[in-house]
């Protein structure tokens, strides 16, 4: 039946009606935050229909996990709906809408910012590998993956990138997870713990990117072992330019949020990137509405896997949530510190190296731990760390995935390579966990 369905609609139909749906979607959302009384389940039909029509064209791995989801999260929905508990159709319909807007928002800056690529003289060296680190962790904490391609087919020889210019890529854009409000894990983190306060994460998660990208360039500029002798490391420039919009827009997600408690650092990202986007092509002189245009019928009808992916967790998320109010919390705590926080992002990378996809992970954690009343900034570095440190590791996650289908690099040959970083990083993690849990006042 579906079969005969999509063949009555070409691709590229399903994909402009799908990219003009997810479109809508984020605009009743923001609307919606500015006051208008618009239903967020409304947002989320729509989201839904996008994602129906983007079906036939998902990875299969994607679909197979979607579906695995909508299994298990229904199945805990209609077993606790069973047991005389109420399941509201409506929020089950809204689903992850609110992170999906923010995903969609953050989506409009890449129509203003774009690493360069005029044909200029690569450089190498120690202070290429240095330049390429900080520009792909600076481009990638606003436009997400985009930017990881856009510089690794800029150093690609023959179609692949070496050992070394791997781990530097995939490296520094996922340590963009640990701080980036811009990034898909501050929106599933905040999701899950919407009271967390940025300004008090940053002084905790900021250092640990740090961290990571020192880490990195450390490991790779060792001579001996498996590494390439870093003076024959050929890197990508950055310049002073690169430094200003992600700096910008950072400083005026804080200010804003700072100014206007009562918006959520989601509500705040969902708001403001699209504006700040058509404002800077309205300055540049471009035309807003062919570049938006161009989104719908581009970079959004790519967000397939991400919708399937979101969806399908926000029925998971219900109904875990659910089962576990039904069954009355049994949980063996009372309490959320610097201890239970380690052993739940030890527990999450670890999932993560089994194949398990960090927003599986935070949506079942966070139904699990929601009836002891965690912190929500303790439990949003939490997440951060495990999705910087677990996506980067991970043989099934999306960049090693993606580096394995564009460059030709085996992903579990990648997770081997990065075992020791993620040793190294986890330790770190630990310290920042209890470090930021005693200036909680929880330890």
């Amino acid at each position: 039946m579906l079969a005969t369905l999509y063949s009555l609609f070409p691709l590229a139909l399903r994909r402009q009606l799908a990219g003009g749906l997810i479109l809508a979607a984020m605009v009743l959302i923001a609307a919606g935050l500015l006051g208008l009384p618009l239903a967020t389940h409304w947002a989320g039909l729509a989201y839904w229909c996008a994602a129906a029509l983007l079906w036939p064209g998902l990875a299969k791995r994607n679909r197979t996990q979607a579906l695995v989801l909508l299994l298990v999260g229904g199945g805990c929905l209609a077993w606790s709906a069973g047991q005389g508990a109420e399941v509201d159709p409506q929020r089950l319909l809204a689903g992850n809408s609110g992170l999906l807007s923010m995903l969609v928002a953050v989506s409009f800056l890449s129509l203003v910012s774009r690493p360069t690529e005029a044909d200029e003289r690569v450089p190498k060296g120690r202070r290429a590998l240095a330049s390429t680190l900080a520009a792909v962790h600076l481009f990638g904490s606003v436009i997400n993956l985009s930017s990881v391609f856009i510089i690794g087919d800029r150093l690609a020889r023959r179609g692949s990138v070496t050992r070394e210019q791997a781990l530097a890529l995939i490296r520094s854009f996922t340590a963009a997870a640990f701080w980036s409000p811009f990034f898909a894990a501050m929106a599933v983190s905040l999701s899950v713990a919407p009271e967390a306060r940025l300004s008090i994460l940053w002084l905790v998660s900021m250092p640990l990117a740090l961290c990571s990208l020192l880490l990195t360039g450390w490991q790779l500029s060792r001579p001996g072992g498996a590494n390439a002798p870093v003076s024959e490391f050929t890197g990508y420039p950055l310049h002073a330019g690169g430094l200003l919009l992600p700096g910008l827009l950072a400083a005026a997600v804080l200010a804003l949020h700072e100014w206007q408690p009562q918006l959520s650092i989601l509500a705040v990202i969902t708001l403001m990137a699209p504006a700040l986007t058509l404002i800077m092509l309205t300055l540049k002189r471009q035309r807003p509405l062919a570049a938006v245009g161009g989104l719908v019928s581009g970079r959004l009808p790519q967000m397939g896997n991400e919708l399937a992916l979101f969806l399908a967790a926000g029925v998971l998320g219900y109904g875990l949530e659910s089962l576990f109010s039904t069954l009355g919390g049994s949980l063996p705590l009372t309490h959320f510190g610097a201890l239970e926080a380690s052993v739940t992002y030890l527990a999450t990378v670890t999932l993560a190296l089994l194949g398990i996809h960090p927003i599986i992970c935070i949506s079942l954690a966070g139904a699990v731990l929601m009836p002891l009343a965690p912190n929500h900034t303790l439990l949003a570095l939490v997440f951060l760390s495990s999705w910087a440190v677990g996506t980067a590791t991970g043989p099934l996650s999306g960049i090693n995935l993606a580096f394995q289908g564009r460059y030709g690099l085996d992903s579990f040959r990648i997770m081997r390579w990065n075992l020791g970083y993620a040793a190294a990083m986890s330790a770190l993690v630990v310290a920042g966990i209890f470090a930021l849990a005693t200036l909680l006042g929880l330890a």
